[in-house]
């Protein structure tokens, strides 16, 4: 299991002006954030959410708030999802008090349930509110807990995305395919609380560490000015003579990035390099002109690097990155209708560089690449040689396949956008 590291947080996140707190959510939420409790950390603050006052009281974690004790009496929600949101709302004013002067809330939940899926979207909307940059890492249920599970968890992941400025998602089915047949339901539910741990660890320590190029927290922000759009979170560290490759592919391979709704291209990205002594510029360059041409970015690509010397001949790659829903405003209650629009003339082809693949991007079949640490048994779709040709042209390249669909909220599955034409994804050629 991942642990955070004590020394991630050894910057002074005070002298930024910054407080950060981390906030677990029902069991599962709590749960995790346990894990986070076992190194202390000063400019960090945890706190614990829930209904369930036995398993509460169980906790390490130093600030505890039991809510909806009028509604449940100390007791779980038993799985019900009004009864959570209920018990929050009835106190709110006691939950502002916790993300109340935060500039920085990290939600752990786990969907699904009542408390993470009913209260998770209160705490989100409160902490929003007071100002603070809320991000969200919540677990899906697994398969075998039913349909009814995996319905609430749906539920509760549109609304977290409606208050949230990012939201990444781990399915528990995912990371359960990553282990050993002989694993538990235990090891998969640790392997998501190191997961979590892991992305905590990373966005603070890039927020606390100096370097070459240094990150703050209004470039952390500037990346997700917009909600409602889908979040690119990835990590990878390489670690021997061929420690950039082992990171790119490690990353290639994070679990977090094959999740099906997660944003297979970003509108803004943001990439943090931490390495030893021996990290290059010619290093930097190589990662960032791979990840470039990955994840792409429209608008912007930030970039900071640490230089840490207990990385000697390793590095460690955080990548997040988000999607600006074209047409998106968070005060708009309804979609608008399309306009009827005039006829134009359609722009001359342009010529571009020959699509890359996956693969050739990180060339997974360097060293260390049969490595089974975090390797996806997902299916991987090949590019057709039709996508390959066919990219010469403007009318098919990805931000132009969307047609009357571009100013509304984009269906993204698996990484691919759903209101693309079925024709175009697949490659099928019309003879006109």
């Amino acid at each position: 299991m991942s642990e955070l590291n004590s020394k991630s947080f050894s910057g002074d996140l005070d002298s930024q002006g910054v407080r950060v707190k981390i906030i677990g959510v029902g069991g599962a939420g709590v749960n995790a954030v346990d894990r986070v409790q076992m190194t202390p950390h000063e400019q960090v603050h945890l706190a614990g959410v829930n209904t369930d006052a036995q398993a509460l009281d169980s906790s390490p974690i130093g600030e505890k708030i039991l809510i909806g004790k009028s509604v449940t009496r100390g007791l779980s929600t038993g799985g019900d999802v009004e009864i959570g949101q209920n018990a929050a709302e009835k106190d709110e004013a006691k939950l502002r008090q916790v993300v109340d002067g935060q500039d920085l809330v990290f939600l752990v939940a786990g969907l699904g349930g009542g408390t993470g899926s009913g209260a998770g979207p209160v705490i989100a909307r409160l902490a929003s509110e007071q100002g603070a940059l809320v991000i969200a890492f919540v677990t899906l249920p697994f398969t075998f807990e039913g349909a009814r599970h995996h319905e609430v968890a749906e539920t509760a992941l549109a609304a977290m995305r409606t208050h949230c400025d990012a939201v990444i998602p781990l399915p528990n089915d995912l990371l359960l395919q990553q282990m050993d047949e002989s694993a538990t339901v235990l090891d998969a539910f640790a392997q998501a609380d190191a997961w979590i741990g892991r992305g905590v660890q990373s966005i603070c320590a890039m927020l606390t560490q100096t370097g070459l190029i240094n990150l703050d927290f209004a470039m952390l922000r500037k990346v997700f000015q917009g909600r409602g759009g889908k979040t690119l979170f990835g990590l990878g560290r390489g670690e021997g003579d061929d420690f950039m490759q082992e990171a790119l592919n490690d990353l290639a391979l994070c679990p977090l990035l094959h999740t099906p709704g997660f944003a297979k291209r970003a509108d803004s990205l943001l990439v943090n390099i931490i390495g030893g002594t021996d990290l290059s510029i010619s290093h930097v360059n190589q990662i960032m002109t791979a990840i470039a041409e990955k994840f792409g970015s429209k608008e912007q690509i930030v970039l900071g690097a640490v230089v840490d010397e207990s990385f000697q001949q390793s590095v460690e790659i955080c990548v997040i990155g988000a999607t600006h829903l074209a047409g998106y405003r968070p005060e708009r209650k309804s979609r608008p209708v399309m306009p009827r629009v005039e006829a134009t003339p359609s722009p001359e082809p342009r010529q571009t560089r020959r699509a890359t693949t996956d693969d050739e991007l990180f060339d997974t079949s360097a060293a260390g690449s049969n490595r089974p640490v975090h390797e996806s048994k997902l299916g991987k779709r090949q590019q057709t040689q039709f996508e390959i040709d066919q990219e010469e042209f403007l009318f098919v390249a990805e931000d132009e396949q969307r047609g009357f669909f571009d100013n509304t909220e984009r269906n993204i599955f698996d990484g691919e956008d759903l209101d693309v034409p079925t024709y175009l994804r697949r490659g099928v050629r019309i003879t006109l």
